[in-house]
Parts: C-alpha cells; sequence; structure tokens
C-alpha cells in the first residue's frame, strides 16, 4: 500500500525542496513500525542531535542516503560502540531501515531523519560533532544541467569538514565513473580534508563491506564500485 495521507503530513517535510522520490509502497506492518519509533528516534527539524539523548562519549557516525537500511544494519552490527545518524529523504526507504534495525536489535542506537543533509548538518548538527559519514552511491543525475543537484558540491563538502572532529572520516562509493570522479576531485580540492589513497585516487574496497542493494543494481549492469575515503587534518 501507499503510505497514508496522514503519515505522510505527519512526517514528511514539504517546506524544503528536495529533488528525488519522497512517497512509495510500504507495507501495514512497516507504516506501523514508522509510528512506533519515528517519535522516539526521529529528529525533527526543531531538534538537534545534542537533544536526541545520544550515549555520552560515544563515536557519532552519520549515513547519508541510507536507501532501505541495509548499510545501516552492517554499521550497527559491526559497530556496537557507535552511535549511527541516518539520514534519507525517501519515506519508504526509512520504512524498511527502521523494520530492518528493529529485527536486528539495533535501532536504539540509531537517529532516523527525512531532511535533506544540507538542513541537518546546517542546523541539526553541531561544529566538530561527527566522528564520520558515509555517502554509499548518491543519485549522479548524470545530465549535464542537473549536476547542481548533485550532493557532493564545493559548498557541501566545506560543510562535512565543519561537522567533523579531527581525525574523523568520510567515505564514500559510486559506480558511475564520472560521478566517481566528481566527488574526489572536490574533495581533493577540499581544505582540511586528505584523501588517504592519495590526490586522485581510490581506495581498495573495505573488506568486511556489504554490497548494497545499488551496488548489486550495478554490478549487474557490468559496474564497478570505486570507494574514496578523506580524514580531516
Amino acid at each position: 500500500m501507499r503510505l497514508s495521507k496522514e503519515f505522510r503530513d505527519q512526517f514528511i517535510q514539504h517546506e524544503m525542496r528536495t529533488h528525488g522520490r519522497k512517497n512509495g509502497f510500504v507495507t501495514d506492518g512497516q507504516e506501523a513500525r514508522l509510528l512506533k519509533w519515528l517519535p522516539l528516534i526521529g529528529l525533527p527539524k526543531d531538534k538537534t542531535l545534542a537533544e536526541a539523548d545520544l550515549k555520552e562519549g560515544a563515536p557519532v557516525v552519520m549515513e547519508i542516503g541510507f536507501g532501505n537500511g541495509d548499510f545501516l544494519v552492517h554499521l550497527a552490527k559491526n559497530h556496537p560502540d557507535w552511535m549511527l545518524i541516518g539520514v534519507e529523504i525517501y519515506l519508504p526507504g526509512v520504512a524498511k531501515a527502521v523494520a530492518r534495525l528493529e529485527d536486528a536489535g539495533e535501532i536504539e542506537r540509531c537517529r532516523i531523519t527525512q531532511l535533506p543533509a544540507q538542513f541537518v548538518l546546517t542546523n541539526q548538527v553541531a561544529g566538530e560533532q561527527l566522528d564520520g559519514i558515509f555517502i554509499n552511491h548518491p543519485d549522479p543525475w548524470p545530465k549535464a544541467r542537473h549536476h547542481k543537484r548533485r550532493i557532493i558540491q564545493k559548498d557541501f563538502a566545506e560543510l562535512m569538514v565543519t561537522r567533523l572532529k579531527p581525525g574523523g572520516f568520510i567515505k564514500l562509493a559510486s559506480d558511475k565513473a564520472d560521478l566517481a570522479e566528481w566527488m574526489r576531485d572536490i574533495l581533493d580540492a577540499t581544505p582540511g580534508l586528505t584523501n588517504v589513497a592519495g590526490v586522485g585516487g581510490y581506495i581498495e574496497r573495505d573488506a568486511d563491506r556489504p554490497e548494497t542493494k545499488f551496488e548489486q543494481r550495478g554490478i549487474k549492469a557490468g559496474r564497478i564500485s570505486q570507494f574514496l575515503h578523506y580524514v580531516k587534518d
């Protein structure tokens, strides 16, 4: 079924313009879990991470665009000491992620927002509050006239740096060669970041990294993913 109008009115933000899908199909059970958990772990626009009851002293790591939550669950299982912040505007994806996190017994260590990442980092995250940021297979917006919609832009890269602690990381993945190059070139030129692989380089795939849904699609289409790893100086 599609998300009910009442549910969409309550949880989908309409004030800020975003690109991409926001509504879609969910099961009755997924909608019920969203109704249960978002009031507890959600980050509405008037709430900051400082007010989100994060475990004191725990590393705080964000995934921007977590899709259906596969990678978020992987992070939760493999890093039991982390507090995880998930950012995703596609509410049916949020529904699937919440269900998977609850099934994995990891949901209470997560905070979820459906707001645009630019707003989240600007208004809900304090300076040097994050220990790391993951961005996996963001929308490539392949047409040249749409490149301005790509999430990695000069100003967004500079914003991420301000929200990372010294020594904090940004890890990215894409199976679209031109987008991987786009992200690499912008981040290589961003003050305060060091490319772990060296300027112009990509890292090897992390040994424990799972194949996300979008990566599997790329593999079937014959595309190879590229991986980037940056550290704040």
